[in-house]
């Protein structure tokens, strides 16, 4: 049973009142009362009267309905004052008028609408009306219209349309004027075609009156200001265009495909392309992708990279290509970068300016290559209270020239350390190599080939590392707001090994090409600009007018390219928090979650002691003028060390005997301890404390309980050396 509608529930209230006033007013001397019906019922008469006027035959009608009651309880009204006294019958009218209103509603009933069960005979929208303009010219009788669809956007009434004819029938000839003047456009933005693998039964209407106001069809545009000599994209033609509505926070967009001749490879003007399409460069709104002889242009309706998306140890952990993902692309994929190149090397290059989100990169960077099991030691060259905050999840982190001289000094003894790992494994670098994978980030690279002391030897052994650094599993990655490569020794191999590996490209300083930022890294990849904000500029033309300037627009931080060989796609880093008012951090969200941190191994790490290399990496290095007299120990021939080329350390003095970080750790642990809580009381590097709990485990000194849990040993005995302790 249907709920009577409100508006019925008052008006039969109102009918109600009206029959009790009306059964006892008139008879009353009340002058007020008589005038207000009288006023009512004649101004009613009026306005139904203007209604005749309008010729409006449904409106007056449904006017007349609604002034029913009003109207006939003014008659009454009128016959009961006229009449002297209260005979019976005024009381049995008013009831009577009560309750026919009551049962008529007519107010209400006025604004009610028949049920409709009937389908329409065209659907709602665009594709409606196309169809019921086709049917009402009768363009081909008999014929109707499908497959309706707008070519370029639901404001713009381009549209393309299968012609259908009954069973058994062709389509008749379809005359071009008469097509036109049903849809009210030029004759010629109207053709009629075949439609391939179909019989005569059905064509293909295209109606474009767009394309033919704004200079004919988009193939016309592009044969006219890209493809032309000296164009964008000279000698090249559409293959296919495509059209993508908004998906999510990606705008819509429209894509074509281009091609030059064979045997040619295109060549992209961004500036030129943006002109050709009337956006501004700054709007970041429009993308080209070349590769080889193709090259595939996206215009958005706005710009695609505003939103970030927030990092996940997800997804910076490989796929099962050795993969993972840096940020997000402008087609709002995930931007993916390999950890090895195709020849096995780990090496890289990240360029941006202050600002570009260099530093949220590398940290990413850094939690992918530990969230894969690899050791990374970072150096730049001048402290970074943000990279410091890295440093507490990875193995070594400093900087300076003094700091990246001993650090680059022990990897080039370390691959002859590693060198002989290989040789009892039976094979160069792997995953299945008994030691981690080493990455070395390097850090405003050119500052550090430029200093006056250590620059030569930071430059020369940075070059051998890159060069010969695959077969030892170390690779090294270049950061800076520009890389200027010349001072290498071999420049050209060096970037035959780099180009294959992880590049990202992100703001870079303006009139600068991409080639020359990144010291030829990027190769011939033609990377669009990017503003520091989006539409930053405000065009000449409000200039002009004297339009004052608006609220400017979103920082580009992050966003750039991420590029491999002559590959490169826009998009916008993952973002991390590193706070600038002393906060905490979000690295912690992804980086492993075990707080474990990846360092070298035990054997490798007593060689480099052995060696003079393992220590603070802060030591000035020993010179030619040094006249201390204090001897220099020989180097270590054990077995770890047998066979390698060795460096001199720098002078040792006799002094006082320090606590080391072993004696540090047996006063510490007094009770089962975690390592966490270790760590916590002694002073030194997680990855120190790591390596000498393990010493102390193998030697007896301490008991693991479990893992990460740590206990003094349980009797006397067990705290004598060995026979193989030191």
């Amino acid at each position: 049973m249907r709920r009577m509608p409100t508006r019925a529930k008052v008006e039969m209230a109102a009918y109600g009142a009206s029959a009790a006033a009306l059964a006892v007013v008139p008879s009353m001397d009340l002058p007020a009362a008589h005038a207000a019906a009288a006023a009512i019922s004649g101004g009613s008469l009026w306005w139904l009267y203007r209604k005749t006027k309008t010729r409006d035959f449904a409106r007056t009608i449904k006017s007349a309905q609604r002034l029913l009651g009003p109207v006939t309880a003014g008659a009454a009204y009128a016959a009961c004052a006229a009449v002297p006294g209260r005979p019976w019958w005024e009381t049995a009218l008013a009831l009577g008028w009560g309750g026919l209103m009551t049962a008529a509603l007519p107010i209400t009933r006025s604004t009610w609408t028949p049920p409709n069960d009937t389908p329409a005979a065209y659907p709602a929208g665009f594709t409606g009306l196309v169809m019921r303009l086709w049917d009402d010219a009768e363009v081909a009788p008999g014929t109707w219209l499908e497959n309706i669809e707008q070519l370029i956007s639901p404001a713009h009434p381009d549209f393309t349309a299968d012609i259908i004819a009954p069973v058994g029938k062709p389509v008749p000839r379809i005359d071009p004027v008469t097509a036109a003047a049903a849809f009210g456009v030029p004759t010629d933005s109207v053709t009629v075609t075949d439609i391939p693998h179909t019989g005569p039964g059905r064509m293909r209407l295209t109606v474009t009156p767009t394309r033919r106001s704004h200079g004919h069809s988009i193939e016309d545009v592009w044969a006219q200001k890209v493809a032309r000599p000296g164009g964008a994209i000279p000698g090249s033609h559409i293959v296919e265009v495509r059209q993508y509505p908004a998906q999510g926070d990606i705008p819509a967009r429209g894509m074509i495909l281009a091609a030059v001749e064979p045997g040619e490879v295109a060549r992209v003007s961004h500036g030129q392309l943006c002109s050709a399409f009337g956006v501004e460069p700054e709007e970041l709104r429009l993308v080209a992708e070349s590769r080889g002889r193709e090259v595939l242009v996206t215009l958005y309706e706005s710009a695609p990279l505003k939103a970030s998306r927030r990092a996940t140890r997800d997804l910076l952990t490989l796929d099962a290509y050795g993969r993972y993902t840096i940020g997000t692309a402008h087609d709002g994929s995930d931007a993916k970068v390999s950890m090895q190149s195709a020849a096995g090397t780990l090496h890289g290059f990240l360029v941006g300016v202050t600002g570009s989100g260099k530093t949220v990169t590398l940290a990413l960077m850094c939690a992918a290559w530990a969230l894969a099991g690899l050791a990374n030691w970072v150096t730049s060259a001048r402290p970074d209270a943000q990279m410091s905050a890295v440093g507490r999840h990875v193995d070594r982190q400093g900087s300076g020239a003094l700091f990246t001289w001993w650090m680059l000094k022990t990897a080039l003894a370390l691959m002859d350390i590693r060198g002989e790992m290989n040789t009892e494994a039976g094979h160069d670098f792997s995953a299945h190599s008994p030691y981690p994978g080493l990455v070395l980030v390097l850090d405003e690279f050119n500052s550090l080939v430029n200093d006056p002391v250590f620059g030569d030897d930071i430059a020369e052994w940075t070059d051998i590392l890159a060069r010969e650094g695959r077969k030892f599993g170390i690779g090294i990655v270049f950061a800076g707001q520009s890389l200027n490569l010349t001072k290498l020794g071999g420049n050209a191999s060096l970037r035959e090994q780099v180009q294959g590996g992880i590049g990202v490209v992100l703001r870079i300083s303006g009139g600068i090409a991409a080639r020359q930022a990144t010291g030829g890294l990027a190769g011939d990849a033609e990377l669009a600009e990017i503003p520091d904000r989006f539409n930053a500029s405000m065009t000449l033309l409000d200039r002009m007018n004297g339009t004052p300037s608006t609220v400017p627009g979103d920082p580009t931080q992050g966003v750039g390219h991420t590029v491999t060989g002559s590959d490169a796609t826009m998009m916008r880093c993952l973002h991390v928090h590193l706070p600038k008012d002393g906060s905490p951090d979000g690295l912690g969200e992804i980086f492993p979650a075990s707080g474990a941190i990846n360092t070298l191994t035990d054997r490798e790490i007593e060689a480099l002691t052995a060696l003079g290399l393992w220590h603070d990496w802060t030591t000035p290095p020993p010179s030619d003028t040094d006249d201390s007299p204090a001897p220099i120990p020989a180097p270590s021939t054990s077995a770890a060390t047998e066979g390698i080329a060795t460096f001199t350390p720098p002078p040792v003095h006799t002094k006082p005997k320090k606590t080391t970080v072993k004696d540090q750790i047996l006063a510490v642990v007094t009770r089962e301890m975690t390592a966490k809580e270790i760590r916590a009381a002694v002073d030194a590097t997680p990855g120190t404390v790591r390596n000498a709990l393990s010493d102390l485990v193998a030697t007896g000194k301490l008991t693991q309980v479990d893992h990460g849990i740590y206990a003094p040993a349980p009797t006397p005995a067990t705290l004598t050396p060995g026979p193989d302790a030191d």
